[in-house]
């Protein structure tokens, strides 16, 4: 599955990548369907998170490294490399700006509502990067 990731430059800054979660183990339900899934990691604190129509944040980082599922609105995300992107519903990115400068957040289409799940520091998430 495939998730922009924004995160934390050498310099300080901010800017995109992409990263692919793996689903890479597989089963068969009692129907015969073909399931797969990613390995599981216990979330501490999975949220609810809804901003108001207009709403903008200034540069700030994110609290922690977090899976970002849109339900409602479109969110978009500013990065100091002067790159801005967009999520709709149905849509996951993940913030990784937990230091540095951080980046811009603001409502296009609201009000927004997403689910937060926090990605423990513990998790080993290098098997996601691109190569």
């Amino acid at each position: 599955m495939k998730v922009t990731r924004f995160f934390t430059t050498k310099d300080g800054g901010s800017a995109f990548d992409e990263v692919d979660i793996p689903v890479t183990i597989s089963s068969t339900d009692g129907w015969g369907n073909h399931l797969r899934f990613s390995e599981a990691f216990a979330s501490p604190s999975v949220r609810i998170f809804e901003v108001p129509k207009g709403a903008f944040q200034d540069w700030h980082n994110a609290p922690t490294r977090q899976l970002c599922i849109m339900l409602k609105g479109v969110w978009e995300i500013g990065t100091t490399d002067g790159d801005e992107r967009r999520w709709g519903p149905g849509e996951v990115f993940m913030p990784d700006t937990v230091t540095g400068r951080g980046h811009t957040s603001r409502v296009v289409e609201g009000p927004v509502r997403m689910v937060f799940v926090p990605v423990p520091a513990d998790v080993d998430i290098t098997s996601w990067f691109n190569n």
